[in-house]
């Protein structure tokens, strides 16, 4: 492995001080209008609702735009499974349309855990159904429904020509496709236990995910069939590849690959090369091999992105002691070589860890930090920081 050397951390926090109790940010995109989306949660508190906002980096300012459960018709306080999350299910279309859908596993008002196979028929405690909005980026509502019932959405990409939307459905790990101009689902059928935490797209809106064994599945965007690619993503050698998902994956510059994470024990960084049906593993994502099985925060890896320098930035957890905190990473994919610049701090403490990342027009980069109260943003100016010249667009949460 190679030597890494930690450099101190210049970043900037953008804080969603507007929702102090709000503990995680699970989806975050980079809009066509220059603005970033993000969809704040609550994680650990029962009764709570999602929001969209925005953060505008030329005026530097945060909107709030949507209260997901409010905007659904199914207020946080009822009682039943909450609204609180959306998880990798916050989407724009080339129009600026904005899709966000709302994720399972919320506690009701009272309660600070909540399990939906334990809740699936409860009178009062069941969850209503992943609920979907479209709005306009300053959140005037265009529609909403309750359209999977009993359950939430796990992580969506959209296919903007076609007019659709792939997901996973959670817990019962359905992939479907939701049709925008019919507003109807077809469910294509479980494709395991273990949700993947991604759909990624390519070009032509083929839709790509994992089943439980890390197996690459491709939904073909003109017949709206699975198929198994013969491709698994990486996994540690002490593993067989069980509960090997993906975490993150980011389209590479030019489109015709993308790079990603696995979750979780023993994360791995891959390219994956949409024509060739290929997969190059690059290795630990960052930090010693693991021999063996260890706490899931010691093993962790996303906010996957792209530069303005062509290089490749994510954020790991890297074990010390008995602690685990996130490094931001730099790779340049043409040698593999790793650099660590350092601790993601907020106030001198580390923050918990990251879920996804962003560039701007000009150029900065931006992660977006679960487990801490109140939730925020991390931006970050590469030294060679400019205009955006990366022409793919991440169209998935």
């Amino acid at each position: 492995m190679q030597k890494v050397f930690v450099m101190v951390l210049n970043l900037k926090s953008i804080v969603f001080e507007g929702l102090p109790e709000h503990d995680t940010c699970w989806s975050l995109i980079s809009g066509v209008d220059g603005k970033l989306y993000i969809g704040v949660c609550g994680e650990m508190t029962g009764g709570m609702s999602a929001y969209v906002a925005s953060y505008d980096p030329a005026a530097d300012r945060i909107e709030y735009l949507i209260e997901m459960a409010s905007a659904l018709g199914v207020p946080a306080d009822n009682g039943q499974g909450a609204h609180s999350k959306v998880h990798y299910c916050l989407m724009q279309d080339n129009d600026g349309t904005l899709y966000a859908a709302t994720h399972a596993t919320g506690a009701p008002l009272g309660d600070w855990i909540w399990r939906p196979w334990n809740c699936w028929t409860h009178p009062q405690k069941q969850f209503s159904g992943s609920g979907i909005a479209a709005f306009h980026p300053d959140g005037e509502l265009i529609f909403t429904e309750i359209f999977l019932p009993n359950e939430g959405s796990r992580c969506m990409a959209l296919a903007p020509a076609r007019k659709k939307i792939y997901g996973i459905s959670y817990p019962r790990n359905h992939f479907f496709i939701y049709d925008l101009k019919k507003r109807e689902v077809r469910d294509l059928g479980r494709i395991g236990s273990i949700n993947p935490q991604c759909i990624f797209t390519d070009r032509e809106e083929n839709a790509y995910t994992t089943d439980d064994f890390g197996k690459i599945l491709k939904c073909h965007a003109d017949t709206e069939e699975l198929s198994d690619t013969g491709v698994q993503i990486p996994h540690a050698g002490f593993r067989n590849g069980y509960h090997n998902t993906l975490y993150d994956v980011t389209p590479a510059p030019d489109g015709g690959s993308v790079y990603g994470v696995t979750w979780a024990w023993g994360e791995r960084l891959f390219r994956y090369d949409f024509k060739e049906n290929r997969l190059h593993d690059y290795g630990k994502a960052c930090g010693e091999e693991n021999g063996e099985w260890d706490h899931i925060i010691h093993s962790h890896a996303g906010g996957v992105v792209f530069g303005p320098d062509g290089l490749l930035y994510f954020v790991a957890n890297v074990k010390s002691g008995d602690k685990s905190v996130p490094h931001l990473i730099r790779m340049n994919p043409a040698t593999e070589k790793r650099e660590n610049l350092g601790v993601i701090r907020y106030r001198g403490a580390p923050a918990d860890h990251i879920s996804r990342a962003v560039t701007d027009a000009a150029g900065n980069l931006y992660f977006a930090e679960t487990g801490n109260t109140p939730t925020k943003l991390f931006r970050y100016t590469p030294e060679t920081a400019g205009e955006m010249k990366i022409k793919a667009r991440r169209l998935w949460g």
